[in-house]
């Protein structure tokens, strides 16, 4: 898969039109041995820039003797709760209401719907996200530092019929009793004629067990719980995507929130009404209410977003959007209403 990207910043206030970039490109490799054996590699670029560098994306080997079961052992990515309607959200490497993308190198077993994994943190998951910085090598919060965690995952899909509840809880220790982090939640659905409805519930938390060992009598436990609902409906050419997003944050005492790796902001909504008007052109309308933000009480970086997006697919796995955005300042905001647009190009192979 390959991606590239542009967009303005604001054509109305900026004194010059200024412009940013996006790139992606995904070459992910599978070998197949024989019928039970097989194999995978990635490579991945990635970044805000023309050229990103090309990194290693991990490799496993699989062994499947039966459609219901399977073994995977080499580099597993496990996620969960992924925001699915919302475009702006639908990495989860970067965004999920449950739980973005954890890496680790070791086992995987799958049988029958249940998902057990466990292994040693890899790339950014082995590490606590402020030690990357060199400024924070001596912080009390890096004293396990790299090298030390391993995660547990666990999730059992149920789908019928055009339902799915998918119940998960990973578990990542830096095999301290002080600093550990778990995720836990469930993921649901439904499906009727046009009409979909899902909803995530998930927990997040840190340094459950500190009683002021990490840092002298703060407590660095930082817990948050989040909902996602999003409806959609379809009939005819005519459809619409919907996202409520909310997240209950109680921060640690120095201010840390361990779920800031996960999303964005505590609250954000979104609809977006789409008319198709040819086989490969379609036209979305979206309304956005931004939050910008994981402190609730702060009411200064809200905006209303509105909009255009064209949609253009001219053949089998291309697609085009343009869009046109308008951004209004709410709230207590004075200084974020802007007019913008950008252009995403991204097609596979």
């Amino acid at each position: 898969m390959a991606e590239f990207d542009i967009y303005t910043g604001d054509v109305i206030n900026d004194d010059d039109l200024e412009h940013s970039y996006a790139s992606t490109f995904d070459l992910n490799v599978d070998v197949q041995f024989n019928e039970k054996w097989s194999a995978f590699v990635g490579l991945e670029a990635d970044g805000e820039t023309t050229s990103p560098a090309s990194i290693y994306n991990g490799a496993f080997i699989q062994y499947k003797p039966a459609n219901f079961f399977a073994v995977k052992l080499g580099d597993l990515t496990f996620s969960e709760g992924a925001f699915q309607a919302y475009y702006g959200y639908d990495d989860p490497t970067d965004d999920a209401a449950g739980m973005t993308e954890r890496d680790i190198r070791g086992l995987e077993v799958d049988l029958a719907g249940l998902q057990l994994g466990l292994g040693f943190g890899r790339g950014d998951n082995d590490t606590y996200s402020i030690c990357a910085d060199d400024g924070e090598k001596e912080n009390p919060l890096c004293a396990n530092g790299e090298g030390k965690n391993y995660s547990v995952h666990a999730a059992y899909e149920f789908d019928y019929a055009g339902q799915h509840l998918r119940p998960y809880v990973n578990y990542k220790s830096f095999q301290s009793t002080q600093h550990n982090e778990l995720h836990a939640g469930v993921d649901a659905g439904l499906n009727i004629g046009g009409f979909g409805f899902r909803a995530v519930y998930g927990f997040h938390a840190d340094y459950l067990a500190d009683d002021g060992d990490v840092k002298k009598n703060v407590d660095m436990t930082s817990t948050a719980h989040t909902i996602l609902a999003e409806p959609t409906f379809e009939i005819g050419m005519f459809n619409i995507k919907t996202t409520a997003f909310y997240a209950f944050i109680d921060e640690a005492e120095d201010g840390h929130i361990e779920a800031e790796k996960d999303f964005q902001e505590y609250f954000f909504l979104y609809g977006e009404p789409a008319f198709k008007f040819a086989e490969f052109i379609k036209i979305g309308i979206p309304v956005e209410y931004h939050t910008h933000t994981l402190d609730d009480d702060k009411e200064d970086e809200a905006t209303l977003d509105v909009g255009g997006r064209f949609y253009i697919s001219p053949v089998e796995n291309l697609e085009i959007t343009a869009f046109g955005m308008v951004d209004i300042a709410m709230q207590d905001n004075e200084d974020d209403t802007a007019l913008r647009f950008g252009l995403e190009t991204v097609f596979s192979f």
